[in-house]
């Protein structure tokens, strides 16, 4: 497993993009495994059936690498900047295709959450995440899977917003300074960043 204190991940970006710096940096400066819960718990466990959803849905084939959580996507420009995918899909209906081929791959990010979200909140949460994956994998747009808890099941194509992406990076950069020179960030509750 690598060293997701000195690194920003998709996951992380959410945080960053609501202003919740000061508990990212104390989650990520503190050794203590967080504990996120039942729903964190369920999501996980629930991942490779959402997977299985979208690959019975679209009849597309999603790509998982049990290496992942040793070795994750990165910047080759900024190390720091990291991915860990829930999956991939090729761009294009090809098998022989590989991680290290000069292709882009499309993330899918898969989500099992309550079924009081609407779609529009759903994706306003989960945006910044979704876009630091485009931004690693050079995709043009990513897969949003979501189990809602008792209800549906449904996947967004969300397609790459550069300006959004832009803004939210400064802001990563920003926080990895922080995390690189161990001051914690100040508060910033209530004010969105992105």
């Amino acid at each position: 497993m690598y060293d997701r204190s000195k690194t920003i991940g998709a996951s992380d970006a959410v945080h960053i993009a609501a202003g919740q710096w000061a508990e990212l940096y104390d989650r990520k400066t503190h050794p203590e495994p967080p504990d996120y819960g039942l729903a964190a718990e369920l999501g996980k466990r629930l991942e490779p059936f959402n997977l299985e959803l979208f690959e019975d849905d679209t009849g597309r084939e999603v790509f998982v690498d049990d290496n992942w959580g040793s070795d994750p996507l990165r910047l080759v420009e900024y190390p720091w900047c990291t991915y860990l995918p829930d999956g991939l899909l090729c761009q294009e209906e090809d098998d022989n295709i590989t991680i290290h081929d000069d292709e882009f791959f499309i993330p899918l990010e898969a989500k099992c959450i309550n079924m009081m979200w609407n779609p529009a909140n759903l994706l306003r949460k989960y945006m910044p995440q979704l876009q630091h994956a485009m931004r690693i994998t050079r995709s043009p747009y990513a897969i949003f899977s979501v189990i809602y808890l008792n209800t549906k099941y449904e996947w967004i194509k969300v397609n790459y917003d550069e300006p959004y992406d832009d803004a939210l990076f400064e802001k990563e950069n920003l926080f990895q300074w922080f995390l690189e020179q161990g001051v914690r960030p100040p508060e910033k509750k209530g004010r969105k960043w992105v």
